[in-house]
């Protein structure tokens, strides 16, 4: 039939990290409220650290962290880059990615408007439709991670949606 009309697939990777990768920056505790206004402050003091992060990975990219919302709908984000070393500066909060599975999907958007949007009906298909016969859950307090990399200012822009999997024990 006609391209234009396809839906785009999404497709979800279990990638197993062999050791760990670090993320150095920052992070605040926000809720649906004030959640635009702390994002873009922790961004702006994220720019004035980012200088004096120790070993920044080559190739570099910037991590956010969500996590879940608490029962007062307050959650954690964070904002970080990729680096080699947990050794940082003391006003930096390092994250660590512990080995193990992640799920990857690589999202697409042609233009920033759409990424929101592109990011939503991944994390929503993620949710509901892949993980629930997988035969994983969700690893600790993550919502979800979003790396921002090269690849992000490219003339077809792309972002890779993470999520930190356990697997679950079979019942029989």
């Amino acid at each position: 039939m006609f391209s234009f009309l396809k839906k785009k697939q999404i497709t979800v990777a279990v990638e197993t990290y062999e050791a760990s990768r670090f993320v150095a920056g920052l992070r605040t505790v926000t809720g649906k409220r004030s959640y635009k206004a702390d994002v873009r402050n922790l961004q702006k003091q994220f720019y004035q650290v980012r200088d004096s992060l120790a070993a920044r990975s080559d190739p570099s990219g910037t991590l956010v962290i969500f996590h879940n919302p608490d029962e007062n709908g307050c959650f954690q984000y964070f904002v970080g880059d990729l680096v080699d070393k947990a050794g940082q500066p003391e006003d930096v909060t390092v994250v660590e990615l512990a080995p193990g599975d992640y799920a990857e999907i690589h999202v697409k958007f042609k233009v920033p408007n759409d990424l929101a949007l592109s990011v939503a009906k991944a994390k929503c298909y993620f949710m509901e439709t892949w993980l629930p016969g997988s035969g994983y859950r969700l690893k600790g307090n993550i919502e979800s991670m979003e790396l921002y990399d090269c690849r992000s200012n490219i003339r077809l822009p792309s972002i890779e949606l993470i999520f930190p999997l356990e697997k679950m024990e079979r019942i029989e």
